[in-house]
C-alpha cells in the first residue's frame, strides 16, 4: 500500500492545503489519526495494526504503477542492425525454410504472442520484408558460399536421374553422363520441392520458391 492510497480509509478534510497537518477519520473504527498529505506515517501505521487484514487485502489487490525504467525498456526494440535482432532473424529464415513453414506465419497472432513471449524486444519482420529482401539475401549468402566452396574443391561428383528417348535409347547418359552412385538425393530434392510448392501455396512465386529451396537445402553449409 503506497503512502497515498492509504488515504483512501480515511475521510479527508475538503479544506485543507498540501503540507498542512490535518485529522483523518478511518472509515473502519472511527479513529481520528493526525498527519498530512505529504505525511502518512501515522495513517499506514494505523492500518497495519488495527486493520492488518483490509491493509494486506489492499497491498495486493492494488496494481503498482510501472516505473519510467520499466515503461522504457518495454517499449524499447532492436534496431535492424542490433546482432540479437540480426541472429533471430536468420533463425526465423531458417526455422521458415527447413521447415517448410508459410511465410504468412509471421502475420499470425499466435506466431507474434510467441515471439513476444521470447523476447520482447524482437521485431518480427513483415511478411513483405521477409520474402521481398530477407529470404533473398539469404539465398544469396548461401549461394555465394556454396559456388566458393566448390571452387575450391579438387572434384566433384554430381548425381542426377538417367533417361531414355522415345526409341528407349539412352545414348545421351552412356556418352555424357557419369554412372550415379544413387539418385536418392535428387528424389529427396524433388520430394521436399514437392512439399514446398504444395497445392495450399499455388500462389507461391517462381522466385521465392527456388530461395526457399536454396536455404532448405544448402542452408546447413553457413553453420
Amino acid at each position: 500500500m503506497s503512502s497515498k492510497s492509504v488515504l483512501e480509509h480515511f475521510t479527508v478534510p475538503d479544506d485543507f492545503q498540501n503540507g498542512n497537518t490535518f485529522k483523518g477519520k478511518c472509515m473502519h473504527c472511527g479513529t481520528l489519526i493526525s498527519g498530512s498529505y505529504k505525511v502518512t506515517s501515522n495513517f499506514v501505521t494505523h492500518m497495519k495494526t488495527k486493520h492488518r487484514d483490509l491493509y494486506i487485502l489492499h497491498s495486493e489487490n492494488k496494481e503498482i504503477q510501472p516505473t519510467l525504467t520499466q515503461c522504457i525498456k518495454k517499449s524499447v526494440k532492436y534496431s535492424p542492425s542490433d546482432p540479437k535482432q540480426l541472429e533471430m532473424t536468420n533463425a526465423l529464415i531458417m526455422f521458415i525454410a527447413g521447415d517448410l513453414l508459410p511465410l504468412s506465419i509471421v502475420e499470425s497472432e499466435e506466431f507474434k504472442n510467441l515471439m513476444e513471449k521470447a523476447d520482447t524486444k524482437y521485431q518480427v519482420p513483415s511478411r513483405k520484408h521477409l520474402s521481398s529482401k530477407l529470404l533473398h539475401e539469404k539465398s544469396v549468402e548461401i549461394k555465394n558460399n556454396l559456388v566458393n566452396t566448390l571452387k575450391r574443391a579438387e572434384s566433384v561428383c554430381l548425381t542426377i536421374d538417367l533417361w531414355s528417348s522415345r526409341q528407349m535409347r539412352a545414348k545421351l547418359a552412356v556418352q555424357y553422363l557419369a554412372i550415379p552412385a544413387t539418385s536418392a538425393p535428387v528424389e529427396r530434392l524433388f520430394s521436399t520441392a514437392g512439399k514446398t510448392f504444395r497445392p495450399e501455396r499455388c500462389r507461391l512465386a517462381d522466385g521465392t520458391f527456388e530461395k526457399l529451396m536454396m536455404v532448405k537445402c544448402n542452408g546447413k553449409m553457413l553453420k
